[in-house]
């Protein structure tokens, strides 16, 4: 026993004598780095410290922290310095003392953020084309400064739309993270293009760019070959719904969406047409974008008819300028789609348009260019159900930003019921208000009934001729004037209309929006509406037999 206690303690004697000679050949004090250089981030620095003596290490700085900040013999230290929040460069020194005497001074220098606006990436690369909803992109930007964003297309259109980004510097220069959000339209040309993003401080100093690189269309041929792509990237614009109606595992004849051209049409426009789209018809949409460009590579088109986009009233649609080069169109439907005006190239259509459809759209007024003069073979013209929102009273219109729906006091409708050719002409729950138009022989061209026309149509027609009625809309088959704003009086030209017993006048004339109040405050409706047909009896009574029903009933 008493030789492992001798042992053990010669040990202990050993060590501690170990530990006396290693502090005595310390000599001073000694650190390993004359001076710490830090990025603007800051970041740890080990030092290596060896004194004889106690030493302690201050700082006056907040941003600097040493750890252990005393101690004696060989000691290694960390010095944690924190991120900067200013752009210059700041320095300070930490000061090593023992018992109130100097021992050595760590020089530190920190550089300041630089100002930088730095994206997550410099290069976007996107497609030629994707539904609505997947037609955006992000980029992060990390920055220390409010910037500017100046974009360059060269020689294309604008077609990308950056968001405005939210950025909160609350740490000074320190970066922080935001996100730019992009959204891109479609590519309709077969060359790839490409946009670039300048990112500039507010004071117009460029710090970095975004490449936006877009892939070109498919390439579309003038043949049936290109009108089957031409419908397939026009149904995938649109984002169309109705799987049904196109199926790129078939051929194009055997689709339901469409007609082709076939040698025995009588209206066959050229012999190149023949196999080439007659008819296009699409409906259930859900798009936002103006009509597809593509549409005019069907260059044979005599039909076309697209009908049916979600959320019609809330969307804000064009018709491209591309449509109106078709030659051969005769028929045109874009209905319940979120229309709102008609480009002047329409009017490029009228030569050949005998029937156009523009119903349940968001047109805010009468389109202008709508006249007999721009579009001499239009019969049929469809402006009914254009409405935005469902309003009684048309005092509270101004609320909203965009309009209710098509709305007139008479100067365009005066114009529509002008158009001698129309055959239909409908223009039911719309927020048409006001009188309807009156007209007099004599003016503004207008003629009156004359025994021409009673020749031409019959002896029935003697009162109008008699009376000289306004000669106004005498080939009308079909008019829908009801669900509208109207007050005031039926004017003699309409009540005593040849024709006017054709259109159903008590459903679809007189009858006006219920409970409705017009922008003056006049509840609508007529103050002379028949309650009858006697008085037009009086004045036609050649038209009796054909109009009133027979209660008779033979046994």
């Amino acid at each position: 026993m008493k030789k492992r206690l001798y042992i053990l303690f010669a040990l202990v004697a050993m060590v501690t004598t170990s530990c006396q000679r290693e502090i005595e050949t310390i000599h001073g004090f000694e650190t390993d780095l004359a001076a710490i250089e830090a990025e603007a981030h800051g970041g740890e620095f080990r030092v290596s410290i060896r004194s004889e003596k106690e030493w302690t290490a201050v700082t006056d700085v907040p941003w600097i922290m040493v750890s252990p900040a005393n101690g004696r013999g060989e000691v290694r230290c960390v010095v944690k310095i924190d991120s900067t929040l200013i752009n210059d460069s700041r320095s300070t020194s930490i000061r090593f003392s023992s018992e109130g005497q100097a021992l050595d001074i760590l020089e530190v220098v920190q550089q300041g953020y630089a100002k930088m606006i730095e994206p997550s990436s410099d290069v976007v690369t996107i497609k030629a084309s994707a539904p609505r909803t997947e037609r955006n992109f992000e980029v992060e930007i990390n920055t220390n400064v409010e910037f500017d964003i100046k974009a360059d297309y060269g020689q294309d259109e604008e077609w990308l739309k950056v968001y405005d980004y939210s950025l909160t510097l609350d740490r000074g220069a320190r970066p922080r993270k935001t996100v730019l959000s992009i959204d891109w339209k479609m590519n309709s040309v077969p060359e790839a293009r490409e946009a670039t993003l300048s990112l500039c401080t507010k004071s117009g100093g460029e710090l970095s760019k975004i490449c936006v690189r877009q892939a070109a269309a498919p390439h579309i041929e003038d043949s049936r070959a290109g009108d089957s792509l031409a419908i397939v990237t026009i149904y995938e614009k649109l984002n169309c719904w109705a799987e049904s109606t196109i199926s790129t595992t078939e051929s194009m004849s055997h689709w339901e969406a469409i007609r082709l051209w076939e040698a025995s049409d009588r209206t066959l426009p050229c012999k190149e047409a023949i196999g080439r789209v007659r008819d296009l018809d699409l409906s259930y949409f859900n798009t936002e974008d103006d009509l597809p460009v593509e549409l005019k590579y069907l260059k044979y088109l005599e039909t076309l008819s697209l009908y049916g986009n979600v959320n019609t009233m809330i969307k804000d649609i064009h018709i491209c300028e591309e449509l109106c080069d078709l030659e051969y169109l005769k028929a045109l439907r874009i209905g319940a789609f979120g229309l709102v005006e008609l480009p002047e190239s329409f009017v490029k259509l009228g030569d050949t348009l005998e029937t156009l459809d523009l119903n349940s759209n968001n047109f805010a007024e009468i389109p202008a260019i709508l006249t007999q003069e721009n579009f001499p073979q239009l019969r049929s013209l469809d402006l009914s159900s254009n409405r935005r929102h469902i309003i009684a009273d048309l005092r509270s219109a101004t609320s909203f930003d965009k309009g209710v729906g098509m709305h007139d006091k008479g100067e365009r409708l005066r114009k529509l019921f002008m158009w001698e050719n129309l055959e239909e002409l409908l223009l039911s729950y719309n927020y048409l208000e006001g009188g309807i138009p009156e007209f007099e022989p004599g003016v503004d061209g207008v003629r009156a009934y004359s025994a021409e026309d009673v020749t031409e149509r019959g002896d029935s027609i003697n009162w109008a001729v008699e009376r000289g009625l306004p000669y106004i809309l005498p080939n009308m088959r079909r008019l829908m004037i009801n669900l509208n704003y109207f007050t005031g009086n039926i004017p003699d030209w309409l009540l005593y209309h040849p024709r006017l017993l054709e259109w159903s006048p008590e459903n679809l004339i007189y009858v006006q929006q219920e409970k409705g109040v017009d922008s003056n405050g006049r509840a609508v409706g007529f103050t002379n509406q028949p309650t009858s047909r006697e008085y037009y009896f009086e004045k036609y009574p050649l038209l009796r037999d054909r109009f009133e029903f027979n209660d008779v009933i033979e046994e």
